[in-house]
């Protein structure tokens, strides 16, 4: 069931080794996670479709919301809005796609026992900045995840121009950082997870419909806003970490069949190593990995709405 590697990024442990905890259940189609500097779990949820969506604090195995309110859309079967969330400094950065808007609160504000409104923190309008450069026909956005780069600013990814913004520390300007190629002569991007590791951008690519096998990438981008691929041969990348040996670790989202019905398979996400190689599977169409210490990976189950923790 699992194949397994070492802080080396090299080694495979044998099989039994690795253990999966559940540490929280019953999130609402939950899509991103963060740790603030206390390392208390914070979670971003889509909600039900009735501008429900939340960001929620999960202790002892409850979730307790702390921003409430947000726009919750239900299309298509699936549950659509929120993104990623990040601590940075004293903030917690909050992007949501179908609002086109980052927004941001103070880490100590956030109190499980008196929940804030979303519409009494501070926002920030991206959709109309992205609409501005006029990249794709027709016009499309949906930031999507983030991460901070060199001097504290923003980095952005997304999925909807297939480009990564910068948004600056202090003053909150906007600017076009990379735009991403196609992986296919016909399949966009869709950049979603990014990191950096100290020299470079790590970015995934979920890839476009019909999620071929093996069309997902890892791109890297220097400071300079190059674009190249890292590693490739992938398949509905979802989201990045860095390990212990600061490599990329990353998760699948699942693998789509085309018959006899088309669609995701049922619990075919994976936690992968750079190389490709499973070091866990059977995950319901993850969306977020954390790395919380040697070989210790939280990662975000959008499908069933559960939080693991897998470790060896």
């Amino acid at each position: 069931m699992v194949g397994l590697f070492s802080c080396t990024d090299h080694e495979v442990p044998n099989p039994g080794e690795v253990s999966r905890q559940t540490v929280a259940e019953n999130l609402k189609s939950p899509i991103g996670l963060a740790f603030n500097a206390q390392d208390q779990i914070f979670v971003t949820e889509a909600g039900t479709g009735n501008q429900d969506a939340r960001v929620s604090m999960v202790m002892n195995g409850q979730t307790m919301p702390v921003v409430t309110g947000m726009q919750s859309i239900a299309a298509e079967g699936t549950i659509e809005g929120i993104g990623h969330l990040y601590f940075h400094g004293d903030s917690l950065y909050i992007l949501h796609g179908i609002e086109g808007m980052i927004y941001s609160v103070k880490a100590s504000s956030l109190n499980p026992n008196q929940p804030l409104a979303a519409s009494s923190i501070t926002r920030q309008f991206v959709r109309p900045f992205v609409d501005s450069l006029k990249l794709v026909t027709p016009l499309n956005s949906n930031v999507y995840n983030l991460t901070a780069g060199p001097n504290g600013d923003l980095y952005i990814t997304d999925a909807g121009t297939n480009i990564v913004l910068k948004r600056e520390k202090g003053t909150g300007k906007l600017s076009l950082f990379a735009k991403i190629p196609k992986v296919t002569a016909t399949a966009e991007a869709v950049p979603t997870g990014i990191v950096f590791d100290g020299q470079k951008f790590l970015v995934t690519a979920l890839s476009g419909g019909p999620f071929i096998d093996g069309t997902s990438k890892i791109f890297q981008i220097d400071l300079a806003g190059n674009v190249s691929d890292y590693k490739t041969g992938f398949t509905t990348l979802t989201d990045i970490t860095l390990s212990g040996a600061n490599k990329p670790v990353v998760v699948q989202l699942a693998r789509f069949a085309f018959a006899p019905t088309p669609g995701f398979v049922p619990n075919s996400g994976n936690l992968l190593n750079e190389e490709g190689k499973a070091v866990a599977t059977g995950f319901s169409m993850p969306t977020d990995i954390e790395n919380k210490g040697t070989n210790k990976y939280y990662v975000l189950n959008h499908g069933s709405g559960k939080l693991e923790m897998v470790s060896w």
